[in-house]
């Protein structure tokens, strides 16, 4: 497990760079612009960044063939999947504790709104888990060679569910807006448990996928 583990890393370690280059950097842009308001949104992008890379490594595999020749390896295609899942996990992890840099220079300046913090964080969270719930399981059943586009349509689908959730909460409540705590905990519910299903889904796909 561990070397299935290290190995989704290895191929997406050029793209991980690049994304701590990227999220890095905007940590520093709520301060620059001196618009407290930016810290969720830094934050949700920080979340996301490298989630995005989950596209890179599916394509090594399947450039490599790689995902032909594991499934020789003496461990189960239940346990392959396992793995996938473990390293989206950390994937989503890595940008959580990148964004940790943008909570710390707030708060040295002494600005940090608890509120906006939830609202970054299930933002990020759930564009993260939604897209990767969306495009894995399509990545399994018609192959990596699209997965780019897979993963800007799924990003998108995710950021259209919260407005989705949105407008059904506000239909019966007008008070309620985009960035209101309901909606970012119904938001990041739901996309926990459409990352459960897509999981449960991907397991069934690849255990009976073939290779050819």
């Amino acid at each position: 497990m561990n070397g299935l583990v290290t190995n989704n890393f290895y191929s997406m370690q050029d793209n991980i760079k690049l994304s701590l280059l990227i999220a890095l950097p905007i940590s520093v842009v709520p301060l620059l612009i001196g618009d407290p308001g930016m810290i969720a949104m830094i934050i949700a992008i920080q979340t996301f960044i490298f989630a995005s890379n989950t596209g890179t490594s599916l394509k090594m595999d399947e450039s490599s063939k790689w995902n032909r020749f594991e499934i020789t390896l003496p461990v189960t295609r239940y346990s392959i999947i396992n793995a996938k899942y473990i390293s989206f996990l950390m994937l989503i992890m890595m940008g959580v504790v990148v964004s940790l840099v943008t909570v710390a220079l707030q708060r040295l300046r002494g600005e940090l709104s608890a509120e906006l913090l939830f609202t970054g964080y299930s933002f990020g969270l759930q564009l993260a888990l939604t897209t990767i719930a969306i495009v894995y399981p399509l990545i399994l059943k018609i192959g990596a060679e699209k997965s780019d586009t897979l993963l800007f349509v799924a990003a998108g689908l995710a950021v259209g569910l919260r407005f989705l959730i949105w407008y059904l909460l506000y239909l019966s409540d007008d008070t309620i807006n985009f960035k209101s705590t309901i909606v970012d905990q119904i938001s990041l519910g739901l996309a926990i448990v459409m990352f459960v299903l897509s999981y449960g889904v991907s397991v069934m796909i690849y255990r009976k996928k073939e290779f050819n």
